[in-house]
């Protein structure tokens, strides 16, 4: 599946029509396993319709035509949002509005293709979803492997070429760990850029939505119109990489290199060896400021009672009509007061300002570790709670780190054709998201060579 730009282009010079991408999509995703919660049954009539105007040389937005797919948690207008889950069927209602990222989408011209599969609730690193089926990573079939989550679904329509991108969400990975299951670009923006309004919340002080797709361009193109940066109405903006003799990167000594599946090791350091001999600046260096994000992600979270406070009068009626996994684990939130609450809130605060200032003395363009320490894990080996516990938080570990530093992240597939999927994450400090992109422009072109 191309992506977003050579799409256009392909549909401006006639060699596609809308209608055939659209078509297509729908026969993959018939043969496509608990990928959607639901397809836009309208899509096709208005695919005629840009077709026949672009037929008659009408002016048309440069991305017209294209179909995309959204996490089920994005309001789009006239439709109910599930956010994965059947508790939301007694509340849901069809919305007035589009989410405030999704509206400049709509006015791209890009086609809104159905809603995908998630975690109930977003809240799960690896992907299951007892409601609407889990859909498999796109790696080893045969096995049935996890597809990472939460934006489960987002990924796996990339991977298997239904859509050329998609829109997810990260709170602790949820775009990055189902793109590094699955062989895509996955991308954390720094919280803030993205508005939340009209998106089903996970947490307030984490939630990030971003773009999942084919490469690293398609993702910035999303960016760019998500966040305004770019009119719905204008050319496509360019993302100019930087020079890979002038990056410098940084691998950090600290948990996140420790504990990796040995095909996860692998690929790292056969990417690490690969950019370092197109002459980019690659050191390791200590910051144990990542472990202690990890320590508070895993020893005082912020996201759970934050969730308590959103879901505890409908787990008081629904909770048998929860995901186990999933609401088990909101209603400890209860136990979490309001005081230890705001001491989180200072513990992290002063984490993100820690980072801020080691990072700038780094020097660093990006630091550069793993996306997920293992490939995806069997379906199977989460039938056990207690396993699918562990699991969960190993899935989570890496990419919690971002989250809890506040930083941007991008996730890119860096093993080889047909072993088994490894993400390599570059990540850099709140607000530097635009150079992040330029950064992972470069490196996808050494990676893909």
């Amino acid at each position: 599946m191309p992506g977003l730009r050579t799409l256009s282009a392909e549909l401006r010079a006639g060699r596609i029509t809308s209608t055939q991408l659209v078509e297509e999509a729908l026969e993959r995703t018939r043969q496509s396993k608990s990928v959607f919660i639901s397809i836009n049954p309208g899509l096709i009539n208005l695919t005629y319709s840009i077709d026949r105007a672009r037929k008659k040389s009408q002016v048309l937005t440069p991305l017209a035509g294209i179909p995309i797919a959204l996490k089920d948690l994005f309001n789009i207008r006239n439709e109910k949002t599930l956010a994965g889950s059947r508790v939301r069927r007694h509340y849901a209602q069809p919305e007035d509005a589009d989410a405030e990222v999704v509206a400049p989408l709509r006015a791209a011209g890009l086609l809104f293709f159905g809603r995908t599969n998630m975690s109930e609730f977003a809240y799960s690193g690896i992907g299951k979803n007892p409601h609407f089926g889990t859909p498999p990573s796109i790696w080893d079939r045969a096995t049935g492997r996890l597809p990472g989550g939460s934006s489960s679904g987002s990924a796996v329509a990339v991977a298997e070429g239904i859509v050329p991108a998609t829109l997810g969400s990260d709170t602790a990975g949820s775009c990055r760990i189902p793109a590094a299951f699955n062989g895509v670009v996955g991308v954390k923006p720094s919280f803030g850029r993205m508005s939340l309004k009209g998106i089903y919340p996970l947490s307030p002080t984490l939630d990030a939505p971003g773009p999942i797709a084919i490469d690293v361009d398609s993702c910035y193109i999303l960016d760019q119109l998500m966040c305004g940066k770019a009119k719905p109405e204008d050319e496509m903006p360019r993302l100019r990489a930087a020079a890979i003799d002038q990056l410098k990167l940084v691998i950090p000594e600290a948990r996140v290199m420790q504990g990796l599946d040995k095909e996860v090791q692998s690929a790292f350091e056969r990417s690490v060896e690969t950019l370092a001999a197109a002459g980019a600046s690659i050191r390791r260096a200590p910051l144990a400021l990542l472990d202690r994000c990890d320590d508070l992600f895993l020893q005082r979270p912020l996201v759970v009672r934050e969730v308590w406070n959103h879901h505890h009068d409908m787990l008081a009626r629904h909770l048998d009509e929860y995901d186990p996994f999933v609401g088990l684990r909101m209603q400890s939130g209860a136990d979490v007061s309001d005081a230890e609450q705001r001491a989180r809130y200072a513990a992290r605060a002063q984490l993100v300002a820690e980072f801020e200032r080691e990072f700038a003395g780094l020097e660093a363009d990006a630091l550069l570790y793993p996306t997920v320490a293992c490939v995806p894990p069997p379906i199977a080996a989460t039938e056990n709670a207690e396993e699918a516990r562990l699991i969960n938080l190993r899935c989570l570990r890496n990419t919690a780190t971002a989250n809890y530093f506040d930083g941007c992240a991008i996730s890119l597939p860096c093993h080889d054709a047909g072993a088994a999927p490894v993400g390599l994450m570059l990540c850099a400090a709140n607000g530097m998201d635009e150079a992040l992109y330029r950064v992972a422009a470069a490196v996808e072109a050494e990676l893909r060579q």
